[in-house]
């Protein structure tokens, strides 16, 4: 009996690409910052998901994960890599209800700290608004949320104030499509954000 694995890489500052192995065998090479293997089958049971700086033998973080059988899930390694952690999230892919799209906000942005969360119409002034999600931790991630189909902007403001960090433009979801916005930060500074086609 199987499950699926998706591995991330957001560690900054780490000077190779990694790659990526488990007790069951190797995963991925040249794994690079804010990308994913995509979901991979996954045998039910325990397994030790091991990442290592590609071309040494050196592991860089050492997570144990439990599969069960039927079920997708996505580990995401971040912070900076000097103080690298996991994040370990057990995916939804159940579709959601007729018209509507379904997303999962995640936060992994170091320098961000815990944020204020807007998923609006594009080109709401937030300061007209209230968050749709307040305090969203560093290393955490949100509920789903059913979200009619459409035209959407997801902003990312420091807690508890308007100043906006993260704005990701207009962003089209459709009907059926289940999606994770995850906010990190740049590899050249500042901020990005990356949209994950979990379901169509």
């Amino acid at each position: 009996m199987t499950g699926h694995l998706r591995l991330i890489s957001w560690c900054l500052f780490l000077a190779a690409l990694f790659a990526v192995g488990c007790s069951s065998g190797s995963i991925s090479n040249n794994l690079a910052y804010a990308t994913s293997t995509g979901y991979l089958s996954a045998h039910a049971g325990s397994h030790q998901i091991q990442i290592e700086p590609s071309g040494t033998s050196n592991v860089f973080l050492t997570q144990t994960v439990n599969f069960s059988s039927g079920t997708d899930t996505t580990i995401l390694a971040f912070n900076f890599s000097s103080s690298p952690e996991s994040l370990v999230l057990v995916d939804d892919n159940s579709a959601p209800p007729s018209g509507d799209a379904k997303l999962r906000l995640v936060n992994v942005a170091p320098s961000l700290g815990p944020t204020d969360v807007y998923v609006v119409a594009p080109g709401t002034d937030i300061n007209t608004v209230s968050p749709t999600i307040t305090d969203l931790a560093f290393g955490a991630s949100s509920s789903y949320q059913n979200l009619t189909a459409g035209s959407y902007e997801i902003i990312y403001a420091f807690a508890g104030q308007k100043s906006i960090a993260i704005d990701s433009g207009s962003l089209s979801f459709s009907s059926g499509q289940i999606r994770s916005f995850v906010g990190l930060n740049g590899q050249s500074g500042g901020f990005t954000d990356a949209l994950l086609p979990d379901v169509n």
